[in-house]
């Protein structure tokens, strides 16, 4: 089907919080947009809400519900299901039937599954020949979930420097930080680093791995399904256990040295991982 020849639809983009990840997906939506259809800057005066799913499951069905009232259309991104409070599938049975498609990484039970990854863009994100100043980056807000501390104790352990992008949590005398910095920046970052850290509990696809395998750095990753369908040979994996054994082998691998991403690899990354092809199969799915 030739998305440029869909449904015209008036579009607004509902993305739940304030979140620059959530900006970066909400901007490739827009992009890919094909011609002829509208973004709405009203969530009243719109024929359909994309709505991007990272809170509660009461507080998305409201929303469902209120749309569907008013003679609406709602496209669901599920980006969270652990922390949702609601994490049984079945809860959620209800919006997603209700809607047009439903877009995630997860391999969702429903008939209106868009299975695809979120992506990175490859002419920000990208492999700079430079000085490696540090074992191993991180980046976040949540120092238990995301792991911040397991991080910075096995780069301790090591004897090395890391870097964080994010909250400047401890002030660790090892760790350099950045916070509200511009993707020239963090790409500079990344290229300056031996591994990325890109563990997280519970939910999270993480574009971070993708921006880091971009820059031919192999991220640290937990070995979830949810990880490894997409992820696979690509990352280095390790078990989700507790913050002793997690820093352990953390450890493990910084004492190894890093194993750079060949250009066959960041090639591979750049096809699976491609913001054009995930945002025209589901906007394919949306206007019809």
């Amino acid at each position: 089907m030739d998305v440029g020849k869909g449904v015209k639809m008036i579009v607004y983009f509902d993305p739940g919080f304030d979140s620059m990840g959530i900006g970066r997906i909400v901007t490739q939506m827009q992009k890919y947009l094909p011609e002829g259809n509208m973004v709405a800057g009203d969530p009243d005066s719109t024929e359909l809400t994309v709505i991007h799913v990272i809170g509660r499951r009461d507080h998305v069905l409201n929303r469902a519900k209120r749309i569907l009232s008013m003679g609406g259309q709602y496209a669901i991104c599920q980006y969270v299901l652990e922390s949702s409070r609601n994490p049984n599938p079945e809860d959620w049975r209800e919006i997603w039937d209700g809607a047009k498609v439903v877009f995630s990484y997860y391999n969702l039970p429903t008939k209106n599954l868009y299975h695809a990854p979120l992506a990175a863009d490859p002419n920000i994100f990208y492999k700079e020949e430079q000085q490696k100043k540090y074992v191993v980056g991180s980046n976040g807000y949540d120092f238990k979930n995301e792991c911040i501390g397991e991080v910075q104790l096995a780069t301790w352990n090591v004897g090395g420097r890391g870097v964080h992008v994010g909250l400047n949590f401890n002030s660790n005398p090892i760790v350099d930080y950045y916070t509200n910095i511009p993707d020239d920046k963090v790409r500079e970052i990344y290229n300056s680093c031996e591994h990325w850290s890109a563990l997280r509990r519970k939910d999270g696809f993480e574009m971070i791995a993708v921006e880091a395998m971009l820059c031919g750095i192999r991220p640290i990753m937990f070995d979830t399904p949810n990880y490894r369908q997409w992820f696979n040979d690509l990352v280095d994996f390790i078990p989700e256990r507790g913050v002793d054994e997690t820093s352990g082998n953390i450890k493990h691998i910084l004492k190894h040295g890093p194993r750079d991403l060949s250009t066959t690899e960041i090639n591979a990354v750049k096809n699976i991982f491609s913001w054009e092809k995930t945002m025209k199969g589901f906007w394919e799915r949306c206007l019809i």
